[in-house]
């Protein structure tokens, strides 16, 4: 563990409350980059949102298959592309530190990591009739996952590629162009999927191929304008664009080191939510949409602490880099008790509104009810989620990753998944579960991540929390 200097030891005073001066100044810096990051992240969602609903009202098949289809390759994107997020904090720690011709150096290098990544991706979804197959997936809905994936394959490239250009912007805390152009990826989407699905305006109709084509057009309009801009901006003085040079063993072996962790933590969360779902599909479509309900809609609301997470990683990682020790310590104290404010304001507002979010989704009572139960845990979720992912924004602002993914690894593996697969569908504690044992064991895992993330990140930073006194 890195040692920091002692000035970081001296506890914050009551004049850190969340309504001093300097908590004012704080939270403005934190908002000109959560709120962003956070648009940026609901327009993304949406994105998927959207194709889930326009496929469904063409077809039912064709919504399952593009649905199949994301479970290929969303794991990619923030599994594998995982390792391309450490750059952020990387470039947030430059530019704080006033050392901004190493960040296009660095940028380019991820650029080039990134290549590599992408023909990984491609390779994995060229082969997803032989993945869905051996999963045992209806032939027919196959058809559609392989139709929607022979397009989409092609919008990989854009995404993995943008991201070392979207980090960039993001770590010298300028998020608004990431989120404007998302926003703009959004538009496409919806237009572009009633256009080719439907085959409106004088289009041909393609179902779910419509659907993967649209993704085409909305990921590289949004990358070669990320381009343009960064070049009519100079890149913010990053002189990103100035040289093309070789790959750089010890950049990209810093990138590696950092980012491995990272992506590794974010597949080991998701396959505890993925292996959640197939588990629960022996027990058939009204637990399959009920489950889905409260995974969408908890998706939704984790927008929130994820981009406060996001900014503590900037935060913290520009006030390391400037060799701010007591700013770090203080935006990592600061992340914490914004994350537990919205986090218990986002719980309330799920279980006050639980049968009507549901309601949106679905109109099937039995499913509603079972829905309304799975979203009292999802409203648990948002307080060990945002306790969680404040810390970790804040590990990842002092370059800390290889921690978060083993504490990811003992709560997700080790116990959420394990306990909800033993609720739910034995009978070693108490009869079968379903859903409700399932949701049980992931509450009982993100709760173990909490604690044990708040612990790393309190005595990473030396934070000392305000006393009475």
């Amino acid at each position: 563990m890195i040692k920091y200097p002692s000035s970081m030891e001296q506890p914050l005073s009551r004049k850190n409350s969340l309504f001093s001066p300097r908590a004012k100044n704080e939270a403005t810096s934190f908002m000109k980059l959560a709120v962003p990051m956070f648009l940026t992240q609901l327009a993304l969602q949406l994105i998927q949102v959207n194709s889930v609903i326009q496929s469904g009202n063409y077809s039912t098949d064709v919504q399952a298959g593009i649905m199949l289809a994301g479970n290929l390759w969303f794991p990619i994107m923030v599994g594998i592309g995982g390792v391309l997020f450490f750059v952020t904090p990387m470039v947030a720690q430059l530019y704080g530190a006033k050392n901004i011709k190493d960040i296009g150096p660095l940028a380019r290098q991820a650029v080039w990591l990134s290549i590599p990544i992408v023909l990984f991706g491609m390779f994995i979804l060229s082969q997803a009739s032989w993945i869905l197959t051996m999963a045992k997936v209806d032939p027919n809905i196959i058809v559609y996952s392989e139709e929607y994936l022979s397009y989409f394959i092609f919008a990989l490239p854009a995404i993995l590629l943008s991201q070392p250009l979207r980090s960039l912007c993001e770590g010298v805390t300028k998020p608004l162009p990431i989120t404007l152009l998302n926003i703009l990826m959004l538009l496409i989407a919806i237009i572009g999927n009633y256009t080719f699905i439907y085959g409106n305006f004088g289009f041909p109709e393609m179902g779910a191929s419509g659907a993967g084509l649209s993704a085409v057009i909305g990921t590289w309009t949004t990358f070669v304008l990320l381009i343009i801009y960064l070049r009519f901006k100079s890149a913010y003085g990053t002189e990103l664009f100035k040289k093309i040079e070789l790959p750089n063993i010890k950049i990209l072996k810093e990138i590696l080191t950092g980012g491995i962790p990272v992506g590794l933590g974010n597949f080991i969360e998701l396959s505890m939510f993925s292996g959640a779902g197939i588990i629960l599909g022996r027990f058939g479509s009204e637990v399959i949409a009920a489950n889905g309900i409260a995974l969408t809609i908890g998706g939704l609301f984790f927008m929130i602490p994820l981009s406060i997470g996001n900014a503590a990683a900037v935060r913290v990682g520009n006030n390391v880099g400037a060799n701010n020790m007591k700013g770090a310590k203080y935006s990592s104290y600061f992340s914490l008790r914004l994350a537990t404010v919205c986090a218990l304001m986002m719980s309330l507002t799920i279980i006050i509104n639980a049968e009507f979010l549901a309601g949106l989704l679905n109109d099937n009572t039995e499913v509603i009810a079972l829905a309304v139960i799975l979203l009292g845990f999802a409203a648990f979720f948002q307080v060990a989620d945002g306790l969680a992912m404040a810390s970790i924004g804040s590990m990842r602002g002092y370059k800390d990753t290889f921690g978060p993914m083993k504490i990811m690894a003992i709560s997700f593996w080790g116990v959420g998944l394990p306990v909800g697969i033993i609720l739910s569908i034995t009978d070693l504690v108490t009869e079968q579960m379903g859903a409700v044992g399932m949701w049980t064991g992931m509450a009982l895992g993100l709760l173990v991540a909490a604690v044990l993330m708040v612990r790393r990140a309190v005595s990473y930073t030396h934070l000392t929390l305000p006393t009475k006194a």
